[in-house]
């Protein structure tokens, strides 16, 4: 088994704040906390390896994409992901890393 470093773990969550009104802020840093709390609990599953998965959340929709080692570990990041609470969905763009021959 290869560990990989988990580079993404502990990092705040890259955000593009634009100016807006007060409601559209709390969106915003409720879209980044969230954002960093499905990182964290990928980060934190021993039976995954997502250091190469990157979480992007807007509105409680959160976006899983990158790449995995195997199928099984693509639902699995799924399943840890909609456990996180204020994911009200779910879009699973992770696919398996092939290495190149």
């Amino acid at each position: 088994m290869v560990f990989k470093d988990r580079r993404f773990f502990g990092l705040p969550p890259e955000t593009d704040v634009l100016p807006a009104d007060n409601e559209q802020q709390l969106i915003l840093s409720g879209d980044a906390l969230l954002e960093s709390d499905v990182a964290s609990a990928l980060a934190n599953a021993s039976e995954v390896d997502a250091v190469d998965v990157a979480v992007t959340a807007t509105g409680g929709l959160v976006t899983l994409s990158g790449r995995v080692a195997r199928t099984e570990e693509i639902a699995r990041c799924a399943e840890i992901a909609e456990r996180v609470e204020g994911v009200l969905r779910l879009r699973n763009r992770i696919g398996v890393w092939t290495p190149d021959a």
